[in-house]
């Protein structure tokens, strides 16, 4: 079940990065580096989510989460500070939360 969500969670990722608006938060329209974040940080809760059931899935998604999350805090404020006016874009970013680093 655990390669299950990994490979859904990886194919969501690029879906999400091609623009595709197959999630709620990645509309058609929506600025680039907004879908970027999205499809990063969405990958990174994943990972965060996930049980480290021994020390090799702890390790493994220690890695994962190191490589999604890293910089997520200060990227979702910038994205907020730059998309101000763009209420989609604000929506987007709207659930995810400002600190987790």
């Amino acid at each position: 079940m655990t390669r299950v969500r990994l490979l859904s969670g990886i194919v969501a990722a690029a879906i999400f990065a091609t623009g595709c608006s197959a999630h709620p938060r990645a509309a058609a329209g929506m600025p680039a580096d907004v879908r970027a974040f999205v499809a990063k940080r969405t990958q990174c809760d994943h990972f965060r989510g996930e049980e480290p059931y021994d020390a090799a899935r702890a390790a493994e998604l220690d890695r994962r989460m190191r490589a999604t999350c890293a910089g997520t805090d200060a990227a979702l404020a910038r994205l907020k500070r730059i998309h101000h006016r763009d209420r989609s874009a604000l929506r987007a970013l709207a659930g995810f939360d400002a600190r987790i680093e």
